[in-house]
C-alpha cells in the first residue's frame, strides 16, 4: 500500500521535473535567439558606423582634392556663387590699384575709368570663352591644350610657361605683402621683423591654402572679399575727408589713347584670362560659368580700378593700404595688403602646382606636394631678391601666353564647334598650334606691340595652317 501510494507522487515529481527542464531549454532558446539578433545588430551597427567614417574619409579627401589633371566628376562640381568669390579674390591685388594709377595719371579721371572698364569686360569675355571649355572638358587650362598643341607640346610648352609666370608672381606679390608687413609693425609697435621672416611667414599661409585646394580657396575668399570691401570703402572715405576734392579737378593731359587704355587693363589679367579653366572646371554648366566669370571679376574689377584712379588723384598714393597707414591706420592699412594679396597669390600657386604635374609628369594625386613646391620655390626666390631683377622677363611673357590662347580658343571652337566630344589629344607635338603659337608671340611683341594681339594672330594662324594639317578636333576625323 505504501509503494502504491508513493507512485503517485513520483509521476507528479518527474512531470514537474519534465516541465521544469522544458522551461528551461524554452528558455534558454529565447536567450540565444536574443544573444544573435544582439550580435548581428552590433556588427550591422559596425559596419554602418565603418561605412560612415568612409564616407567623412572621402569627403574629406575630395576637400583637400589630391588630383591635378583628371576630369572633376559632377558631385565635385560648385555652384556658381562659390566660384565667382574666388574669381573675384583673383582681381583684388595691389597691380590692380597699380592700373588705375596708370590710367589716372595718363588720362582725364572719366576717360580712365571708361577704357579701364572696357578693358576688364575683354577680360570677361576672354575668360567666358576659355572658362567654357574647363567646364565642358572638366580639366585645367594645361590638359586643355593637349589637343592645339599635343600632349608633348602641352607639356614642355604650355605647362612649363605657365608655371615660370605664376611661381614668379607669386614670389613678387610675396615681397610685396612681406615688405609692407614689415613696416606697417613697425610704424604701430616699433617691432622690427626682418623682411625675409615676414615674407617666409606669410608666404607658407598663403601657400597652405592653396595646397588644400578649391574648398579653401572658396572658403577663404567668402570671408575675406566682403571684409576687404568694408575695408577699401572705409580707407576711399578717409582719403576725401582728409585729403579733399580738390585733386579730381585738376587737369590731366592725355597721354594714352583711350584704346591703349582699353589694351593696358585687359594686360594686366592677360595670363588670368587664358587659365580661366584652372577654376572654372569646377563648374557645373556653361551658364555658371558666365554667371561667376562676370559677377566675380567685372565688378570687383572695375572697382579696384576707380578706386586706384581716385586715390591717385586726391591723395597721389594708388594703394589703398598704404593710404590707410599714411592716415595713421597702419592695422586696417597691413590688413588690407595682407588680404588682397592672399587671396590672388594663393591662386598663384594653385595654378602653378597643375602645371608642375603636368611638366614633370607627376602622378595625378601629387597635387599638393606640387603646389608646396611652386610656392616654396616663388618664397625662396623672393628672399633671394632673384625676382626683382626679373620682373621685366615675367611682364614680358604676356607676349608668350597669350597666343597659347589663341590657339586652344580655334581649336576648340572654330574647328571643333565647341563640342566636347570633338576634344581629341594629340599624342606628340601639335605642329601646326607650335608654330602659330610661335609666330603670334613674335609678332605680337615685334609688330604690334600690343599683348592680347597675340591671342588674335595665334587663333588666325593656326586656322590657315589646319586647313593643311587637319586637327583632331574636326569632325569625322579621330586620332590616328
Amino acid at each position: 500500500m505504501k509503494q502504491q501510494g508513493q507512485q503517485p507522487f513520483l509521476c507528479m515529481r518527474i512531470k514537474n521535473m519534465r516541465c521544469f527542464f522544458l522551461r528551461a531549454q524554452s528558455q534558454m532558446n529565447e536567450n540565444m535567439i536574443t544573444y544573435r539578433k544582439t550580435k548581428k545588430g552590433i556588427r550591422q551597427k559596425r559596419a554602418m558606423e565603418k561605412e560612415t567614417i568612409t564616407k567623412d574619409k572621402k569627403i574629406k579627401e575630395n576637400q583637400k582634392e589630391t588630383t591635378a589633371l583628371q576630369v572633376i566628376p559632377a558631385e565635385q562640381r560648385k555652384d556658381w556663387v562659390s566660384l565667382a568669390f574666388v574669381q573675384a579674390g583673383i582681381c583684388v591685388c595691389v597691380p590692380a590699384f597699380l592700373l588705375g594709377a596708370m590710367l589716372a595719371e595718363a588720362m582725364p579721371i572719366w576717360p580712365a575709368i571708361i577704357s579701364g572698364s572696357l578693358g576688364y569686360l575683354v577680360v570677361v569675355i576672354g575668360m567666358v570663352i576659355t572658362g567654357m571649355m574647363g567646364c565642358d572638358l572638366g580639366v585645367p587650362s594645361c590638359t586643355a591644350c593637349e589637343a592645339g598643341f599635343g600632349k608633348k607640346g602641352a607639356r614642355f610648352i604650355v605647362s612649363i610657361i605657365f608655371a615660370v609666370n605664376l611661381i614668379g608672381w607669386f614670389g613678387i606679390q610675396n615681397g610685396v605683402c612681406g615688405e609692407a608687413f614689415t613696416n606697417g609693425l613697425q610704424a604701430m609697435t616699433g617691432i622690427h621683423v626682418p623682411v625675409v621672416v615676414s615674407n617666409t611667414v606669410w608666404g607658407l599661409i598663403m601657400l597652405l591654402t592653396a595646397v588644400y585646394g578649391m574648398s579653401a580657396l572658396e572658403k577663404l575668399d567668402k570671408i575675406s572679399i566682403p571684409l576687404l570691401m568694408i575695408i577699401m570703402l572705409f580707407g576711399l572715405y578717409l582719403a576725401f575727408k582728409i585729403y579733399g576734392r580738390q585733386g579730381l579737378e585738376t587737369e590731366t593731359v592725355q597721354t594714352m589713347s583711350f584704346m591703349s587704355g582699353v589694351a593696358l587693363s585687359f594686360n594686366f589679367t592677360a595670363v588670368g584670362t587664358i587659365n580661366a579653366a584652372d577654376y572654372t572646371r569646377f563648374q557645373k554648366s556653361r551658364k555658371d560659368t558666365v554667371k561667376s566669370v562676370f559677377y566675380g571679376v567685372f565688378p570687383m574689377g572695375v572697382i579696384t580700378l576707380i578706386m586706384g584712379i581716385l586715390l591717385t588723384k586726391i591723395s597721389g598714393e594708388y594703394d589703398i593700404s598704404m593710404v590707410l597707414i599714411n592716415v595713421g591706420l597702419p592695422l586696417f592699412g597691413i590688413a588690407a595688403m595682407i588680404i588682397s594679396t592672399w587671396t590672388t597669390n594663393s591662386t598663384n600657386a594653385y595654378s602653378g602646382g597643375l602645371n608642375i604635374v603636368m611638366a614633370f609628369k607627376l602622378k595625378d594625386n601629387k597635387r599638393r606636394e606640387a603646389t608646396l613646391v611652386a610656392g616654396i620655390l616663388g618664397i625662396v626666390l623672393c628672399n633671394l631678391g632673384v625676382l626683382s631683377h626679373i620682373e621685366g622677363v615675367l611682364s614680358l611673357l604676356s607676349y608668350v601666353v597669350c597666343p597659347i590662347g589663341g590657339v586652344i580658343i580655334a581649336d576648340y571652337w572654330i574647328v571643333g564647334k565647341g563640342k566636347k566630344e570633338n576634344f581629341r589629344p594629340v599624342d606628340g607635338v601639335n605642329w601646326c598650334g607650335v608654330i602659330s603659337w610661335f609666330i603670334g608671340a613674335l609678332c605680337a611683341y615685334f609688330l604690334v606691340k600690343v599683348e592680347f594681339s597675340g591671342i588674335i594672330i595665334g587663333g588666325i594662324v593656326y586656322l590657315i595652317l589646319e586647313k593643311f594639317m587637319p586637327s583632331t578636333s574636326r569632325d569625322g576625323i579621330c586620332e590616328q
